[in-house]
């Protein structure tokens, strides 16, 4: 490769090229390349790069760039497409010409977006800090469902996971696992659980310490995806799959081998590397084209955070002084969250300095999440995506790692076997279609992909591969909570406080993540649920109703009411004084088993610094309404 010694541009790319051929090609300055090229003259190599093949083949331009990097066995497909597509081999001469034509304008720029060294950056650190995060989240996951499992789905649940899995089993036969895939199928009853989180928990720390990192990651996925199965509607949050989905593609990324420390030198898939940074790139803007698909007002004229502090399922103290904030805050705030997920994430295919601004406003946008709500780990997971935005060169920068040389090889992607290679050519692209095929299916009701996509789709659904995301697409502005009063005699009642929901007046909101206490968040369902059924009681009968058959009667006209058997049976097992139901509580193993409750529906709001000031109170609630009267634990209905 010949090019012009004296351009500041041309040496910094050539810098560049050197890292991705290595040894395979020789970079020559035409200034001390000699007569020995004729009959190329000075003026050729003064307007574009040259690349003289061991066979005297003579290129110029992107033709140069292309064969160059063909010959090294980088990139060879750009050669393929510029010999065989006549406007790609156009549009890149043109943007060749281009750019040696403006050398100093492409000098800024790629300072701009590159920085001063343009070689290939390696991500060896990048990869050991996001396997150390990921075995972070995992631990979080497993431990924060196993200390509420016995309440959720124990023997004596809400929702048997035992009694679960054997109807499955029943119903599927052979078939059942890959319809409910979960290892409890082959374990012996509620036992068979708390053997998947504790050998969660232990594959994680193996992961953490980097022993066998991707035999690690394979049980923590199929352990994970054994709980999201037990787990049902407990488990069914948009960070569980998340997970999940981030947890397989992080089996293909991670080194095979026995132990990996910080300066063991492993190559990199750039392959898995692309798909996780694909997964973040579908996280962050599909997050808000549901906002947009969805129409809601309140994301299109930015007054949904107005609402979104105060009606969120598990809001925070914090939330309360964000509730407070001017209407145009609010307003700038949602267009600046837009911003973020709307156009941030075609950054993360951009260049470098690109990718790191990228990094920090996405990042900043979780940081702000996780600061004002209680979301579980999914600020932190997608943190740790991020992570992949950063190359081992701004690492060390921020952290000083001293452990470990700058090794080219890291990411060489080319030195991998053939076969290896075009597997995870393959993979890619079937990851690819078959997530663009999907989302197009959410938005498009009418798109049908091919039947072979169709039915991968189809068989691949229940381990949660390939996942559409997106939160919030339409806000919710009023905050309707249920409130369970229980009774011994039927005349004085009791409010029954849960740990973590709105409910007492005074009680201040409170940080709970990581952990997700799941019971409070599916009660913030069913709130909104119930006050759908509060209001058809208005609209049809101009009051609330009467009695428990009259309720009842009610639900089992409503299909939808099937999702929420589990809050009947919660009710039922209050009733019977359950107490790993009540351990879900705040002081709920307390006491004796009450001979009656009542639901009622109430209307939940912030309120004010005056009058937190002189109440006391951080809620302040109205528009009661009677959802479900008196009822003993022998009159109740299960759906």
């Amino acid at each position: 490769m010949i090019y012009d010694g004296d351009c500041g541009f041309c040496s910094l790319w050539i810098s560049r090229w050197k890292s991705l051929t290595q040894d395979q090609v020789n970079y020559i300055p035409f200034q001390k390349a000699g007569d020995e090229y004729h009959p190329l003259k000075t003026e050729d190599f003064e307007k574009s790069v040259h690349y003289i093949t061991t066979k005297k083949e003579v290129f110029s331009g992107a033709g140069a760039v292309f064969k160059s990097l063909a010959d090294a066995s980088v990139h060879q497909f750009l050669f393929w497409l510029y010999n065989r597509m006549s406007i790609f081999k156009n549009c890149t001469e043109i943007g060749y010409r281009f750019i040696a034509n403006n050398r100093r304008i492409s000098s800024f720029m790629t300072y701009i977006f590159w920085g001063q060294s343009l070689e290939k950056p390696t991500y060896h650190l990048s990869r050991w800090i996001f396997l150390k995060l990921i075995a972070i989240v995992y631990i979080i996951a497993f431990l924060s469902f196993w200390i509420q499992a016995d309440g959720l789905v124990g023997q004596n649940g809400i929702l048997p996971a035992n009694e679960f899995f054997q109807s499955v089993a029943h119903q599927l036969g052979s078939s059942a696992f890959f319809n409910v895939p979960s290892l409890q199928l082959f374990l012996p009853g509620y036992s068979g659980l708390g053997l998947i989180c504790g050998l969660g928990l232990v594959f994680s720390l193996t992961l953490f310490i980097g022993m066998m990192p991707r035999i690690s990651l394979i049980f923590l996925w199929l352990l994970y995806l054994s709980v999201v199965a037990a787990g049902q509607r407990f488990l069914s949050f948009q960070w569980d799959i998340l997970l999940l989905e981030c947890g397989f593609l992080s089996i293909f990324f991670s080194p095979g081998v026995w132990f990996y420390r910080l300066k063991t030198p492993v190559p990199i898939s750039a392959g898995m590397l692309f798909l996780l940074r694909w997964l973040l790139f579908r996280l962050m803007f599909f997050s808000g084209i549901t906002k947009l698909a969805s129409g809601d007002s309140a994301w299109w004229d930015l007054t949904a955070l107005s609402f979104h502090y105060e009606t969120q399922p598990l809001t925070t103290w914090t939330a309360w002084y964000a509730h407070q904030f001017p209407i145009w805050l609010h307003r700038f705030s949602t267009g600046a969250m837009f911003g973020i997920e709307l156009a941030v994430p075609f950054l993360i295919f951009g260049p470098r300095r690109l990718r790191y601004f990228a990094f920090v406003l996405i990042s900043s946008l979780m940081i702000l999440i996780a600061f004002t709500g209680n979301y579980t780990y999914f600020n932190l997971l997608t943190l740790v995506l991020c992570v992949l935005l950063l190359d081992d060169g701004i690492i060390k920068k921020i952290i000083p790692f001293h452990q470990i040389k700058n090794h080219n090889s890291l990411f060489v992607f080319s030195k991998n076997s053939y076969v290896k290679k075009s597997s995870i050519f393959i993979l890619v692209c079937l990851v690819v279609i078959l997530s663009a095929s999907n989302t197009a299916m959410r938005y498009y009701p009418n798109f049908s992909p091919y039947a072979s996509i169709q039915k991968l789709l189809n068989t691949i659904r229940p381990f949660h591969i390939i996942n559409n995301y997106g939160l919030f697409s339409v806000m919710t502005v009023r905050r309707p909570e249920l409130i369970i009063e229980t009774s011994d005699d039927g005349n004085e009642w009791k409010e029954i406080e849960f740990k973590w929901k709105a409910g007492a007046l005074e009680k201040r909101p409170q940080f709970v993540q990581p952990h997700q206490p799941r019971m409070d968040w599916q009660m913030w369902f069913a709130a909104l649920f119930y006050e759908r059924v509060a209001e058809y009681f208005k609209k049809n009968y101009e009051r609330d109703p009467v009695s428990p058959e009259e309720h009842f009667s009610l639900m089992k006209q409503a299909p939808i009411s099937k999702r929420y058997r589990w809050f009947y049976l919660f009710l039922k097992q209050i009733l019977e004084g359950e107490k790993d139901v009540l351990s879900l509580l705040e002081n709920g193993t307390a006491g004796t088993a009450p001979k009656y409750l009542r639901v009622w529906l109430y209307d939940y709001h912030f309120t004010s610094f005056a009058e937190r000031s002189k109440s006391g109170n951080w809620w302040k609630r109205d528009n009661q309404r009677l959802i479900l009267p008196k009822i003993s634990k022998e009159g109740i209905w299960i759906p």
